[in-house]
């Protein structure tokens, strides 16, 4: 039988160099100096801006809290997705434009009206943060809604595996068992999974039987090693102080 030849697609192809760079999933990928960096597209933070600004032409004369309860989860959904790269400067950029779509829309509404009372009305300080867009809950006079920042998100890198490293072998079983901890520590699944396991210890050592203080360092241990066909079900696992947990791979080694 004759093998079926494998054609590439024109429109979805594209032959660059690496300085040039390339758009792949929203983000931009391409080296600057020789350092290669991942960063949100251009095209892609063109849409998201755009979006926000349809948000705010077709909710032109609603109260300032269900433009807060529009937007937050937009910015969130937005900024969890470029979280893993390097994203900083444009989190800074959007911002900005947001800030200016909102004074844009405050001063719509209010035309006759002076920008100090538009200020005062619906920008607020917080924390050290000024110009924070809020609206006052119902009932609550102290109260506010908040705009979220993409600012505020914090720029998780992804962990580079050591190249050496092999998760079925005895030696590396430790090191990976730090990277599944850290992994799970990003996460509110991976979080709950932790606190139900310390739950369940106790919140003790599995080792030293030592209570677990804010101040401790702690890891996570699979009872049956992964390179016996153990799994990462909470039932295989433990908690342990980063000293027992190390003391337990040395003894087995």
């Amino acid at each position: 039988m004759a093998e079926r030849g494998l054609t590439l697609s024109d429109e979805k192809t594209l032959i660059t160099h690496i300085e040039n760079g390339f758009d792949f999933l929203g983000q931009n990928v391409r080296k600057y100096d020789g350092k290669m960096l991942i960063k949100p597209a251009r095209k892609n933070v063109q849409t998201f801006l755009r979006n926000i600004r349809d948000v705010l032409k077709r909710y032109k004369t609603v109260p300032a809290r269900v433009i807060i309860g529009k937007l937050n989860p937009m910015i969130r959904g937005w900024t969890n997705y470029h979280r893993w790269v390097c994203s900083s400067e444009t989190f800074r950029y959007v911002d900005y434009r947001i800030w200016k779509m909102l004074w844009q829309w405050c001063k719509r509404i209010h035309n006759n009206r002076r920008k100090r009372w538009i200020k005062m009305k619906y920008f607020k300080t917080v924390g050290a943060r000024n110009w924070v867009f809020c609206a006052p809950k119902e009932g609550e006079a102290e109260d506010y809604y908040r705009l979220y920042y993409a600012v505020r998100v914090k720029i998780e890198k992804h962990v580079k595996i050591r190249a050496t490293a092999n998760c079925y072998l005895p030696e590396d079983e430790q090191y990976f068992e730090r990277l599944k901890m850290q992994r799970l520590k990003k996460s509110v699944k991976g979080n709950g999974k932790l606190w139900r396991l310390a739950e369940r210890q106790e919140y003790r050592c599995a080792v030293c039987r030592q209570q677990f203080s804010s101040e401790d360092e702690w890891d996570i241990h699979h009872i049956i090693r992964r390179v016996d066909g153990g799994t990462d079900d909470i039932s295989n696992l433990m908690m342990l102080h980063v000293n027992c947990h190390r003391q337990i791979h040395n003894c087995s080694n």
